[in-house]
């Protein structure tokens, strides 16, 4: 049964150390590895965990598509899959429209954009005349060399229904996130409805769920690390119908700068909701109720514990194959 990983950009590794975990997790027995695009760049941070693998896929969970006009991510995208020999997975999302807009970036109707985004990608990569739309309009998109494949996987980031509804019709793969089980199942079905009302064979669509991982031995430890997670969250316009808990005192201690104060107001119950948390048996029975709730993968993505990133625990402790030497690395938080 398939198993992802997942690294966030704002864990400060150096380029090195994300090849050598990206190696110990395809020694593990993992399938794939991906990079979580938060303060840093994404696609850029695949090359050096390319560099170290040679089966495993690597891919972004996800990138922020509104960071990057389409045919750039085009580009970027065939350049890794050749560097992969075809091992590249494009995960793409937006996000919210508050954090877009510090960056800098124009408002733009996200469900149009998302799926014209896509056929952009689909045109560029099968070598259509290009593309005409509301929000894009391309010409023939050229590249140095032949694209390694032209059904390059894109994978669509889907909270919401709607998004969801669009994922299961245009995406070769669907990444749930911030989900309890019983949320995911939900969130399947309407995949999955969705890939056969528009013609397509539901099996095709890969659905994929990222679960926040806070592994220790210690379960109050864990617990605590599990609230901690909340609050990165907590603004974002989705939140209220996805964690079911208005979450005042948390938004308040929030926009005054006090995160460890928004932590202590989270509701244990929320934190539980999507994050696996305790020693690696209660880890484990977490992601496999993922499973059956119908996901294709759960990609699991650590999260500090007592203010370290122990990716390294994660891999070695959690992994597929059983029987693994420990692997040695550990980061402090630097940036959350």
């Amino acid at each position: 049964m398939s198993l992802g990983l997942s690294i966030a950009s704002n864990s400060a590794l150096p380029h090195a150390e994300l090849g050598e975990l990206a190696r110990a997790a395809e020694d593990a027995g993992y399938d794939a590895v991906f990079v979580a695009e938060v303060n840093g760049d994404a696609l850029a941070l695949c090359q050096p965990m390319i560099a170290a693998t040679r089966s495993v896929a690597v891919g972004t969970a996800i990138a922020n598509a509104a960071l990057r006009p389409p045919v750039l991510t085009a580009r970027t995208a065939v350049h890794l899959d050749d560097m992969s020999g075809g091992r590249f997975r494009l995960g793409l999302g937006l996000a919210n429209a508050a954090r877009n807009a510090q960056l800098g970036l124009p408002p733009l109707p996200p469900l149009q954009m998302i799926e014209e985004y896509v056929a952009v990608l689909r045109a560029a990569l099968t070598g259509a005349p290009g593309f005409d739309g509301a929000v894009f309009r391309t010409g023939r998109v050229l590249f140095d060399r032949p694209p390694h494949r032209s059904d390059l996987p894109v994978h669509l980031a889907a909270l919401g229904p709607r998004m969801l509804r669009l994922a299961g019709r245009v995406a070769d793969g669907v990444i749930l996130n911030l989900m309890s089980p019983d949320r995911a199942a939900e969130a399947v079905a309407v995949v999955r409805e969705s890939a056969v009302a528009a013609g397509r064979d539901p099996a095709d669509v890969e659905i994929s769920c990222v679960v926040h991982t806070c592994l220790s031995d210690d379960a109050e430890v864990a617990a605590r690390g599990a609230r901690a997670v909340v609050p990165r969250y907590a603004l974002h316009p989705a939140a209220p119908s996805l964690f079911g808990d208005p979450m005042d005192a948390v938004r308040e201690r929030i926009r005054a700068g006090d995160f460890e104060g928004a932590a202590r107001h989270v509701p244990q119950h929320v934190a539980d909701s999507f994050v696996a948390h305790g020693d690696p048996a209660a880890c484990r029975a977490r992601v496999e109720e993922y499973r059956k709730a119908g996901v294709d993968m759960p990609v699991l993505y650590p999260i500090p514990v007592d203010g370290a990133w122990r990716y390294a625990d994660v891999i070695s402790r959690l992994a597929p194959a059983a029987d693994l030497p420990p692997v040695t690395s550990e980061r402090s938080v630097t940036d959350s």
